[in-house]
């Protein structure tokens, strides 16, 4: 119980030397109870709730609707051998419905 205490005191303390204006009480207080003064700040975002409508059209030219190119892309890595790396995986799914054995006839 006596080094939380002197553990607490030396807290205020600290947030008291880094406080300028205030008492190492409110700075405490500030702290422990209330909260800083950003924490309760109002912000406004401007937010336009239609932009996923907008760049859905841009987003399947690039990537393929659900992102299938987006996951081929990025199955195929960032370190200049991605050609290979693609032309391996079509030859190994050559003959294959999406991949899979198990719907072949």
């Amino acid at each position: 119980m006596n080094k939380l205490i002197l553990f607490c005191l030396l807290l205020v303390y600290y947030e008291a030397k880094a406080q300028a204006p205030t008492g190492p009480i409110a700075g405490f207080i500030r702290t422990n109870f209330i909260g800083h003064p950003v924490i309760h700040d109002r912000v406004s975002w401007v937010f336009d709730p239609d932009v996923a409508l907008k760049r859905r059209r841009q987003f399947i030219e690039l990537h393929g609707d659900k992102g299938e190119k987006l996951i081929e892309r990025l199955g195929l890595g960032i370190d200049g051998d991605d050609r290979e790396r693609l032309e391996k995986q079509r030859q190994r799914d050559e003959g294959h419905l999406g991949g899979l054995n198990a719907y072949l006839p």
